[in-house]
């Protein structure tokens, strides 16, 4: 069943970034955490989900980054480059985390649930796993891709 008022899309941006559990996610794991979120889950996201399309590296949605950047605008996520300006990882700030803890309780446990466990797997998994494993699963998305595993 549909949630009857979905959340806006970027809130799954937060609900990703909490289910990191205070770890950040790099730009691929969180297009890859919300892409199967919406593929697996679509009743729970709603119609204003993400759309994603096959790309360089697999699903993406420029609005993923959009969304984003506008959470960083409003205090709610940072981005750490302690890696490198390359290398971005999104984090949560207290005032994210606060938002995120609100609306875990305003989206389906069931999408929640799941949520919580792809990110937990996307974490565990290197850059060229990932990529991989979801091309594995949906081979459609390698359609543009210049991975090569």
């Amino acid at each position: 069943m549909a949630a009857p008022n979905p959340p806006p899309r970027s809130a799954w941006v937060l609900l990703a970034l909490h289910a990191a559990e205070g770890h950040s996610l790099t730009p691929v794991q969180l297009q890859k955490c919300l892409f199967l979120l919406g593929s697996r889950r679509p009743k729970d996201v709603g119609r204003d989900f993400y759309h994603f399309r096959p790309y360089d590296y697999g699903p993406f949605d420029v609005m993923v980054y959009t969304d984003s950047d506008q959470l960083v605008e409003r205090g709610m996520v940072t981005i750490d480059k302690s890696m490198g300006q390359s290398l971005r990882r999104f984090v949560l700030t207290a005032d994210g985390n606060a938002e995120a803890e609100r609306l875990v309780h305003l989206v389906p446990p069931r999408g929640m649930a799941y949520l919580r466990e792809v990110v937990a797997w996307a974490q565990r998994l290197s850059f060229n796993e990932l990529v991989a494993a979801v091309y594995e699963a949906y081979p459609e998305m390698r359609a543009n891709s210049v991975f090569r595993d």
